[in-house]
């Protein structure tokens, strides 16, 4: 079976109205991904462009991607995979669609709280997943950001390892998911809160994925940053 093939059987073949909607959740109200044991490797420097291109894969030919078909297909490689697709649509005029930034929020804080809890799998709610994007978005936000993609992977480096797989980087992170990506449930209907966001979230995603601790390093600062200018500005207009 070829990707594409495996892809659209995993994501419910072509589009109806009642596909459109994603796979079942398997119980309770919530849809499980759980590690592929087909899907390569999924980390490293190369990860990143093989990743965009495995998300315009799963938008060819659809009119609509749905959530749950995102934690199902992309999910299954691990965290940092999803992590990184939540950031990019986040950063990218996708995150700016009503009622899309605050979902993106909630899919990193849930994120965040598995990495904390140490899982290998990822629940999302039911009602989360039934969200849908329109795939042509999907496809031009891969064909967007592919070139900074393979410059990312030329430039990504295996280093400071302790920072991208050490536990306690590694928890903290996941606070700071958990803490930004809830943020959004506030956040999300100021349009500029969304990309400000999904910046950092985007910057720890590529260094989780390309296993480089400079960049989750930079993440970190950039955390700080942030933080700073939301502290000084309302110390100046308070």
């Amino acid at each position: 079976m070829t990707s594409f093939s495996r892809l659209s059987a995993v994501c419910g073949g072509t589009i109806s109205l009642a596909a459109g909607f994603g796979l079942e959740p398997v119980s309770d109200g919530m849809i499980m991904s759980t590690s592929s044991p087909d899907v390569g490797h999924t980390d490293g420097p190369p990860a990143v462009p093989r990743l965009m291109q495995r998300l315009h894969d799963l938008a060819q030919d659809r009119e609509v991607v749905s959530i749950a078909c995102l934690t199902r297909e992309i999910g299954a490689q691990g965290h940092a995979p999803l992590l990184m697709v939540a950031a990019v649509f986040m950063i990218l005029p996708i995150g700016m669609i009503p009622g899309i930034g605050g979902a993106l929020g909630v899919i990193v804080a849930i994120i965040g709280l598995q990495m904390l809890l140490g899982r290998k799998g990822l629940w999302m709610p039911a009602p989360l997943g039934r969200r849908k994007i329109n795939a042509e978005r999907i496809r031009t936000a891969t064909q967007q950001i592919r070139p900074a993609a393979d410059w990312i992977r030329r430039h990504l480096h295996p280093r400071w390892e302790m920072l991208s797989n050490g536990n306690i980087s590694l928890s903290l992170i996941a606070v700071l998911l958990i803490v930004t990506g809830a943020s959004l449930l506030i956040l999300g209907a100021i349009p500029v809160a969304t990309p400000l966001i999904g910046l950092p979230v985007a910057v720890f995603a590529v260094g989780l994925l390309g296993r480089d601790g400079m960049v989750v390093a930079a993440g970190y600062i950039l955390i700080a940053l942030i933080i700073a200018g939301i502290w000084l500005w309302r110390s100046s207009t308070g």
